[in-house]
């Protein structure tokens, strides 16, 4: 009888992380509530209106993900402030603020990788309606204190499929849409 793959969790192991290690055993998986203008960990567990992030990977795709219709996304996989291995998706406004800020380091010769990125909510007035809305604006706030692990991450484990997989598997109860603030998918 073929199981497939499976991987023991390891209930047991308490080990403290020493400075600069991360954890690397799964994956955290963030959100962008871009109508309550709050970062939150799965839907429920808010986290305040700033993130920081070391980058691992990015890759933007075309999704079809919490019932958006077809559309760009940016999914970033980058390790949180905690040192914990993490993943997050952008779309729209917040994708394009991500490039603008990739593409102003290039410019300048430099990489994102080995710095703290800080995602912060900005508040916006939507033309269509009125009504306010955030969207995630990006900053190099300083080096970054996971850059070795990182490194060491990306040389053993990291291929742009890993970024494949997790943009594969958004939540499947519809209730983790990042950027529509409200914890419900849209429907098409």
């Amino acid at each position: 009888m073929n199981m497939g793959n499976m991987n023991e969790i390891t209930l047991d192991d308490v080990t403290q992380l020493e400075p600069g290690q991360i954890l690397a055993d799964s994956v955290r998986q963030w959100r962008s509530d871009c109508q309550a203008g709050q970062f939150k960990i799965g839907s429920s567990n808010f986290r305040g209106p700033k993130l920081d992030m070391e980058l691992v990977g990015a890759q933007i795709s075309d999704g079809e993900f919490f019932g958006y219709p077809l559309q760009k996304w940016l999914a970033i996989l980058f390790v949180d402030p905690e040192g914990v291995l993490s993943s997050i998706l952008f779309k729209t406004e917040s994708l394009d603020q991500f490039d603008e800020l990739r593409r102003t380091y290039r410019l300048k010769g430099e990489s994102l990788l080995g710095k703290t990125i800080r995602a912060h909510m900005s508040k916006r007035a939507s033309r269509a309606n009125g009504n306010s809305y955030f969207a995630v604006e990006f900053e190099v706030v300083s080096e970054g204190k996971y850059a070795a692990a990182i490194s060491e991450f990306r040389k053993l484990h990291y291929t742009p499929e890993f970024i494949r997989l997790i943009e594969s598997k958004p939540d499947e109860s519809g209730n983790a849409n990042p950027e529509n603030g409200n914890g419900n998918s849209k429907k098409k």
